[in-house]
């Protein structure tokens, strides 16, 4: 069953452009086409009268002038007000395009067009707008324009002083904010601009960006601490996450487990007696709990009653101390109901099941519609597979990377703690997931490509350093801090 189209952020917008120019494609003719799919919406809306165009600064300002452009060569009366100055390149080209029959305005409209373009404010607009800007969009509210065509976002969108458009043309795919705006949801339509669906559908080395700087001047716990419970009946999964997330560059990895394991010196361990994890006193666990900035239930576990027990009691308690969770493995099986149960904003958790796991937790077949029906921004699912799948039940991404030998044991384990590390580290839940997915995968082929199925989750561990050079340099982020 295919997917539905992805909905994503606004703050996606930035990566998916950056993709598209490493998969080749040239920014400036993608701005041409969304000029393009502005200025024919334009007409439809208003087949006759001067039309005007209010432009910022930025690419979304350059969609604006190259509308006017294209407008005023098919014979249209085209007046731009440039709110500011041209700052981005492209913007500037395309300024510098117009012809002389459109008409610049040096300072505010006086009057009412029947059609305004807001080509202002894009997508990569943070906070409340200021300055001319403003001032600009205050104006613009109570001029009176019949009908307001938003390219791509309102500007504004999100504040006081957002201008509500008649239509929003979204450009190549829909935004998340826009649909959670009762007042926009039903006056946007998606256009298609030529984007390669690559740059969204599919993890992209650009998603690295995201990866948390360290702080020069930072502390033993400034770059975050990591609580995971697992291990009493099978440790290895369990040393195998933790390394992983000290890799991520998290100071602090704790591990809460049963048994006598010995476990890296680096790991800090707390231990119960006996041979498999059970529940712990309130007064153990919470402590902990509250240190953390992330928490890992499940590498290694075991399925013992008493274990199920325990592992849902870490759940809880930490969706109770508002602790991001990671779920993996036999955490996942364990605490089955209470995910389905959680509420948004009652908690935010990441699950990476394999196939098995997944089946359990959708109770049916785990097809990637059936797990990006079931996930939530606030329940974010990494689906293990020959394609992992990556979704927050909005935008979905899927990893095309990896070879057979990521079946191998411990490697599940390797890709929870990369995750589980990121977010401690202060990573969103998608983003930790899908720059763990590439991380890991990446590592293991290039172990493949050197030595075939001659590789284990040890192996795959050690090529992670050279993994994450290989895409943060490129972003001038090596070393990254």
């Amino acid at each position: 069953m295919a997917l539905p189209p992805p909905v994503v952020p606004l703050d996606e917008v930035a990566l998916i452009d950056a993709a598209a120019v490493a998969l080749g494609q040239d920014l400036g003719g993608l701005m041409e086409r969304a000029g393009e799919v502005i200025a024919r919406e334009a007409e439809r809306l208003a087949p006759e009268g001067t039309i005007l165009v209010a432009c910022g600064p930025g690419n979304n300002g350059g969609d604006g002038y190259v509308a006017a452009r294209l407008l005023a060569e098919r014979g249209r009366e085209v007046t731009v007000w440039p709110v500011a100055s041209p700052v981005s390149a492209l913007c500037q080209r395309a300024a510098t395009a117009l012809p002389p029959s459109v008409r610049r305005l040096e300072e505010a409209p006086a009057k009412p067009f029947p059609l305004l373009i807001d080509a202002i404010l894009g997508a990569g607009t943070r906070g409340l707008p200021r300055g001319v800007v403003a001032r600009a969009l205050q104006h613009l509210r109570g001029l009176g324009c019949p009908m307001i065509l938003a390219a791509d976002v309102p500007s504004g969108i999100g504040s006081a002083l957002c201008l509500v458009p008649t239509r929003i043309i979204s450009l190549q795919v829909a935004k998340a904010e826009v649909l959670a705006d009762p007042l926009l949801a039903d006056r946007f339509q998606v256009a298609d601009i030529g984007i390669d669906p690559r740059a969204i559908q599919e993890v992209q080395p650009t998603c690295f960006a995201r990866f948390p700087l360290l702080k020069r001047d930072g502390h033993k716990g400034a770059h975050g601490e990591l609580l995971v419970i697992g291990g009493g009946r099978f440790p290895g999964a369990l040393e195998f996450a933790c390394r992983a997330a000290l890799m991520t560059g998290c100071d602090l990895v704790r591990a809460w487990t049963a048994g006598t394991p010995n476990l890296p010196p680096t790991i800090v361990v707390h231990r119960q007696d006996g041979a498999i994890l059970t529940p712990a006193t309130p007064g153990d666990l919470t402590p902990l709990l509250v240190r953390a900035s992330a928490v890992l239930i499940g590498p290694g576990l075991g399925r013992a009653s008493l274990t199920d027990e325990a592992a849902h009691q870490a759940l809880s308690l930490a969706l109770e101390l508002g602790v991001p969770v990671i779920l993996d493995a036999d955490g996942i099986t364990a605490t089955t109901d209470t995910i389905r149960a959680i509420k948004p904003g009652d908690g935010r958790v990441i699950l990476t099941p394999h196939g098995g796991e997944a089946r359990t937790l959708l109770g049916g077949p785990p097809s990637d519609a059936a797990l990006h029906a079931f996930a939530r921004p606030h329940r974010v699912v990494l689906a293990k597979g020959r394609l992992d799948l990556i979704s927050d039940g909005q935008r979905w991404q899927r990893n095309i990377r990896g070879n057979p030998r990521m079946a191998v044991g411990g490697t599940g384990d390797v890709l929870a703690g990369l995750t589980a590390g990121l977010v401690a580290r202060g990573a969103s839940s998608f983003d930790a997931a899908r720059m763990a997915v590439l991380w890991a995968t990446t590592a293991g082929d290039h172990l493949w490509a050197e030595r075939g199925p001659c590789y284990d989750a040890l192996d795959l561990l050690g090529r992670l350093p050279s993994s994450l050079r290989s895409y943060l340099e490129p972003l001038g982020m090596w070393p990254p801090a």
